[in-house]
C-alpha cells in the first residue's frame, strides 16, 4: 500500500521531473518506488502551480518520458487543434502541491 507515502512519491516524481532537465511540462514519465512502477505527469495549473498527477506505471515504459509538447506537435501534425485539456484526468485531483 503506496497511500500513506504520497508526499515522498510526489517528492520523487519532482526530483525526476527536474532531473530530466527538459520541461516541466511531461506526459508522462516513470519512477520506481520499492517494488511499484508509478507513472506520473505534470502540468501548470491556471493560477501557475504545479500539478503533479500520480498513478499506476506500466515497467515496459520505463525510461521513457513523453513530453507534452510532443504531444502536441503529433496533434497538429494528425490535424488536430489542440489536445483535449481533461484527457484522462477525473474530476477530482489528487494532489496539489505548491
Amino acid at each position: 500500500m503506496i497511500g500513506p507515502d504520497l508526499d515522498a512519491i510526489a517528492g520523487l516524481a519532482l526530483r525526476a521531473l527536474l532531473l530530466n532537465q527538459r520541461s516541466i511540462e511531461i506526459a508522462h514519465q516513470q519512477i520506481a518506488y520499492r517494488s511499484h512502477h508509478l507513472a506520473f505527469s505534470s502540468r501548470i495549473g491556471s493560477q501557475g502551480d504545479l500539478i503533479i498527477e500520480l498513478d499506476i506505471g506500466d515497467p515496459r515504459l520505463a525510461g521513457r518520458v513523453i513530453l507534452e509538447e510532443e504531444i502536441r506537435r503529433a496533434a497538429k501534425a494528425n490535424g488536430m487543434s489542440e489536445r483535449p485539456e481533461n484527457r484522462g484526468r477525473t474530476t477530482r485531483q489528487a494532489g496539489r502541491y505548491r
